[in-house]
């Protein structure tokens, strides 16, 4: 999924109709350090509230609203293909 500094793809992991994990299957953003900076701090925090929410209505993260943004539509895309 293409976000603002780049491409972010997330993979989940399923069981029944859970998941199980989140984690991202691939990231670019440019080298950008303060990008990179950001996406360190945040895609540890929205992997947790994707496992809590059990869906990809997550809050994000103040100052990392770009890298929410991408990582909540990667999300909604992969829930899709696995049918959620």
């Amino acid at each position: 999924m293409t976000y603002t500094y780049g491409n972010l793809s997330v993979r989940i992991m399923v069981s029944g109709q859970r998941i199980t994990g989140v984690g991202i299957a691939s990231l670019t953003d440019g080298g950008d350090p303060r990008s990179q900076s950001i996406d360190e701090q945040a895609i540890p925090v929205l992997e947790e509230q994707a496992l809590a929410a059990q869906s990809a209505d997550i809050q994000g993260v103040s100052g990392a609203s770009y890298t929410s943004e991408g990582f909540a539509r990667s999300l909604q895309s992969a829930l899709g293909k696995a049918g959620r």
